[in-house]
């Protein structure tokens, strides 16, 4: 669009100059009027990124938690095991030797 207005104004016979920075205003008024017509959008945006970092956030936080209890169950779990197994073999060494 500013090729389009830069040969308006070189038809009007303005000078190279003059249509640069006649584009060049409009360029930036431009930019102006859509940075302000989107800050409602980029507010919104940063708003529910922020929501979703906090949710991700206690949600990993739970899945820790959870795996840190899963820890705990699997070496009770196997200090169980251990122990029967142990006792398992005292047992039958007890038993044989007693025969």
């Amino acid at each position: 669009m500013h090729i389009t207005l830069f040969k308006a104004l070189k038809n009007a016979n303005i000078f190279d100059d003059a249509a640069e920075k006649v584009v060049h205003a409009f360029e930036e008024h431009i930019d102006m009027a859509v940075a302000e017509a989107i800050k409602h959008y980029d507010q919104r945006l940063a708003a529910m990124q922020a929501i979703l970092e906090a949710r991700l956030e206690s949600g990993l936080k739970g899945v820790q938690t959870s795996i840190d209890g899963l820890k705990w169950y699997i070496i009770v779990q196997g200090s169980l095991m251990a122990a029967a197994v142990a006792t398992g073999g005292i047992l039958t060494a007890y038993f044989q030797f007693i025969k």
